[in-house]
This record gives structure tokens, C-alpha cells and sequence, in this order.
């Protein structure tokens, strides 16, 4: 019988990290990294590797607050609030001064944790092969690996999209010898990794699964269709999106404005999404779900929740732009912008009041707007979690609601882009006007790019993948980002000082060949 053990990842010092986990879901399995010896015989244990990478997915990784700060600040369409001494190099992150950041912790955070999870994402799959060796069950190790491997290539896109040349991490090179490989060569390598992946995974609905909101086949293609039409790879576009709307696995949820709140979770619409809960108790184990919801949460002076408790808000660390406003009330929005935006001094439909801005967050408001930033006088409103579905003693801003990655809206789009891609105004009509139509819009003929282009925006702002800036920037729409804004120097984020002082080679040029082919 044949014993080592389980996890024994070798740390480079590439990404100052030590290995740690969540829980996992809500405790169908644990995320904890065991120590002991394992004896790679004993099937019942297989699955231990894959819910240490669903845990550190989980666990702050793919969803910190800041990183997602770092990513919604580019849009047009957003504002850095909380107040001028709150973290103030991320208002030059809206003026695209990335000189000044890249010593910012946040910066390298956000490089650390996507690395983190590719290094843990490499030693699962070493595990995996170990368990391989012992089991006659193949399918299911290779499903096993699958879901790994889908988490390994969201991380890859995520830096491909966000720094452009990326490395390809490789725990046996020193960290003398890492090197970047070319944006191209880093996505043939996401793309083709989703394709092999793709047939692999389970096609049932996550909400179907034993591991309730597990990795599904439909989850790679949502990532596969991103992946390809940020390269212009129309026709794999096509076909991914093509092949989870013919599956028939999917539904729009009837109520947008519900669909973010606790009756979403899990919902028909979703194809992937992170899983938190604090179980209903008020006190004991939660998810760790840290500041995600809290930091773009209303930050207010004298709100209360229903029951007349005070009401718990966040920073207000983002804010819209009265330019988001205008072009939804242009639009004739409803749900949606009854959704997106609510202002201060008003009463939520679920009974919690929203108090007046603060005097710091205003000033900072002021302040915008005497330099003709134009910062709306209102709050972000999609993550709000009413107090009344939250777990009593545990109010917190959003809740441990769950964080929607992909949903299938944000597919119907894609599909419907990719049509027109291919076959030209019009084509997208029928998949664009099923997202218009549960928005309470009219249906629209022959619709072009620019059309898909403001329903994304209209349908998707604000959300995880913080999709405009890198929309403006596929479509080439970038005189939409304002006049700081400079093509051919803006479209990527710099690699952190911290991460070039510790592999200089970061710095060279980029390589051909890094990436498995």
C-alpha cells in the first residue's frame, strides 16, 4: 500500500502565499489542506484535491474587494468613493496613471491570488494523477481534473485579460528564470485547455449537481465564449455560446431585481457561481465571503433596517458616474436602473431606509464635479442583500449571498454578437431581445455591434467580470473612456514593482513557446 502526502506543494517565491483554505460550498465537502498521510488507494478520498481548489477559489481569491475595485474603477461609468484618504492611489487607477500604483499593495494582491490559485490548481492535479494511478474509475478522475483545470484557465484569463503578457507558472524554475509569454500564446492555451476540458465536465445544471453549484461543461463554455471574443475568435465565440443556449439547461430568471438577491442564488440563470452561506445561524461557521459586498456597499449617515436596527453599510468605495444614469434613463430602463442605482434619503421596497451621503464621501463628490468629473449624487444598489433575508445577529452589507460569475444573460449577449460577427446586422436579433424583453423593453431589428454593446452595459454593469472596459476595448469603442485614456498604453495593468524585484525577467520582452501547446 502506497502512502505520501496529500498536498505537498512547494511555495516559489513568486507568490508569497501560504497555502490555505475555506470550506468548501456549504461543508458537502472540506477545503481543508491535510498534512497527514494519505493512502492513495482509498477512492473515498479523491475528491479532497478538487475542494482544496474550489476552497482557495473561494477563499478571496477570485472575488477580493480590492481586485474587483482595480477593475471597476476603468469604467466610464464608475467612480473610486469612500472618502480622499481612503486608499488614494486607486483614484489614478480612473485616470489610467498606473505609474503611481505599482507598489500599491492592491496591485500585487491581485497578481498574487491568481497565481496562488494556478500553483494550487498544479498541485492538485499532481495529487490527482497519484489517485489515478489506483482507481479504476478514469471517467471520474478525469472530471476531477476537469474542474481543476477550469479553475486554472479562469485564472489564466484573468491575467491575460488584466496584464496581457503573462508567465506560464512552472514551480520547478527558479524565479531567476521566469519570463512572460506573448497575450496570443496565453489564450490559444486557455482556449484550448476549454476545449479539451468541455466534454469532461458534468452537463446537468450546477443547482443538479450533489456538489450543489460545482463546475459544469456549461460553466467552460460561458469561459471559453469570453475568452474567445476578447482574441476576435468569432467563430469559437459562436460556437460555445450556440452550445449552451441549444442545451435548453437554462432560463432567464423572471425578476432581475430578485435574481441578486437570496431567491437567485442557484437559480435557472446561472451558469456558474460562487457559493457562500453562513447557514442561516446567527453565530458559528460561514463561507468566507471578507469584504467583497461590504466595501461597495451604500455608505450612508442614518439609514435604518427593517425592524429599526441601524442599518449596516458598507464603504462606498464605488460610485456611479451621472453618465451611467443619463444613458439608462435614455434607454427608458426600469428594473434594471431600479435595480442598479437607488439615492440617498429613500426607502427600500423591503422596508430598510437609506440615510443621507456622509460629509467625507460628499466632499469627494464635490470635488469630482467641480474638475467636470460628473460623480452621480446616488449609490451602486445591485449588491444590496435586504436586511429581512439576511441571518438575524448577523447583518452585514450583501450578506453571504453568492457571487454570480457567469449568468446566462451575459451569454444571450454573447451569442447575439457572435451572430452578427458572422452574419451581420440582424443576426443577433432573436437572442438580444429575450434579455431586452425580461428587462421590459421593446424588441429591437436589425441590431448591430454598438446595440450589443449598450445591452451588455446595460444588463452586466457593475458585475464580477466588470465587463465594459474590456467591451470597449475588444470592440475598439475607447473614446468612451475619456481623454486620459491612450491606446497602446492603457489597455493593461503593469506588473507589480515587487513581483519584477523578485524575477527581473518579468521585465524582458516576451517569449514564444512558455505555453503548453
Amino acid at each position: 500500500m502506497k502512502h505520501f502526502k496529500l498536498f505537498n506543494i512547494i511555495a516559489i517565491v513568486l507568490l508569497l502565499i501560504a497555502t490555505g483554505c475555506e470550506d468548501f460550498l456549504d461543508k458537502a465537502v472540506e477545503g481543508q489542506v491535510p498534512l497527514e498521510e494519505v493512502d492513495y488507494t482509498d477512492e473515498s478520498r479523491m475528491y479532497e484535491p478538487v475542494s482544496g481548489v474550489y476552497a482557495r477559489a473561494n477563499a478571496n481569491n477570485l472575488h477580493h474587494w480590492a481586485n474587483h475595485c482595480m477593475l471597476l474603477f476603468r469604467s466610464d461609468f464608475i467612480f473610486k468613493g469612500a472618502h480622499a484618504n481612503d486608499q488614494p492611489v486607486m483614484e489614478d487607477i480612473q485616470d489610467y496613471k498606473y505609474e503611481s500604483m505599482t507598489n500599491a499593495w492592491f496591485v500585487n494582491n491581485l497578481w498574487v491570488a491568481h497565481f496562488g490559485l494556478i500553483r494550487d490548481a498544479d498541485a492538485a492535479l499532481e495529487e490527482l494523477n497519484q489517485f489515478a494511478e489506483h482507481t479504476t474509475d478514469q471517467a471520474l478522475v478525469r472530471q476531477y481534473k476537469a474542474e481543476v483545470r477550469f479553475f486554472r484557465a479562469l485564472a489564466y484569463w484573468r491575467m491575460a485579460r488584466i496584464y496581457g503578457d503573462i508567465p506560464w507558472y512552472n514551480k520547478d524554475l527558479v524565479a531567476g528564470a521566469l519570463r512572460r509569454a506573448p497575450r496570443e500564446e496565453a489564450y490559444q492555451y486557455i482556449i484550448a485547455e476549454l476545449q479539451e476540458i468541455v466534454d469532461h465536465l458534468p452537463a446537468q445544471h450546477p443547482n443538479q449537481l450533489t456538489n450543489r453549484g460545482g463546475v459544469t461543461k456549461w460553466a467552460a463554455y460561458a469561459l471559453l465564449a469570453k475568452a474567445a471574443a476578447d482574441v476576435q475568435e468569432y467563430d469559437i465565440m459562436l460556437s460555445a455560446s450556440k452550445a449552451i443556449v441549444d442545451s435548453g439547461v437554462f432560463s432567464l430568471f423572471p425578476d432581475y431585481y430578485t435574481l441578486f438577491k437570496k431567491q437567485g442564488e442557484f437559480s435557472n440563470e446561472n451558469i456558474f457561481e460562487m457559493n457562500h452561506t453562513d447557514f442561516g445561524l446567527s453565530t458559528g461557521d460561514a463561507t468566507f465571503i471578507d469584504q467583497y459586498y461590504v466595501a461597495h456597499g451604500i455608505k450612508q449617515a442614518g439609514g435604518t433596517r427593517f425592524d429599526g436596527g441601524a442599518f449596516n453599510g458598507g464603504w462606498g468605495f464605488s460610485m456611479p458616474a451621472q453618465k451611467y444614469i443619463d444613458f439608462m434613463e435614455d434607454r427608458g430602463e426600469g428594473i434594471r436602473l431600479q435595480t442598479n442605482i437607488i439615492y440617498p434619503n429613500t426607502r427600500t421596497q423591503e422596508g430598510d431606509s437609506i440615510g443621507s451621503i456622509p460629509g467625507d464621501l460628499q466632499a469627494l463628490l464635490d470635488r469630482y464635479n467641480q474638475n467636470g468629473r460628473g460623480a452621480a449624487e446616488a449609490y451602486w444598489f445591485k449588491t444590496y442583500l435586504p436586511f429581512n433575508q439576511q441571518s438575524q445577529g448577523r447583518y452585514r452589507f450583501g450578506g453571504y449571498n453568492n457571487v454570480r460569475i457567469f449568468r446566462y444573460a451575459d451569454v444571450l449577449l454573447l451569442y447575439a454578437e457572435a451572430l452578427i460577427h458572422t452574419g451581420g446586422a440582424g443576426a443577433g436579433d432573436a437572442p438580444l431581445n429575450l434579455v431586452r424583453d425580461r428587462a421590459g423593453l421593446g424588441p429591437i431589428s436589425g441590431a448591430t455591434i454598438d446595440d450589443i454593446l449598450d445591452e451588455r452595459a446595460a444588463e452586466l454593469e457593475f458585475e464580477w467580470s466588470a465587463d465594459r472596459f474590456f467591451d470597449l476595448i475588444r470592440l475598439d469603442r475607447t473614446e468612451e473612456l475619456g481623454p486620459n485614456f491612450v491606446k497602446g498604453q492603457h489597455e493593461y495593468y503593469p506588473i507589480p514593482t515587487v513581483q519584477i524585484d523578485l524575477q527581473p525577467g518579468l521585465a524582458e520582452p516576451a517569449v514564444s513557446g512558455l505555453f503548453p501547446n
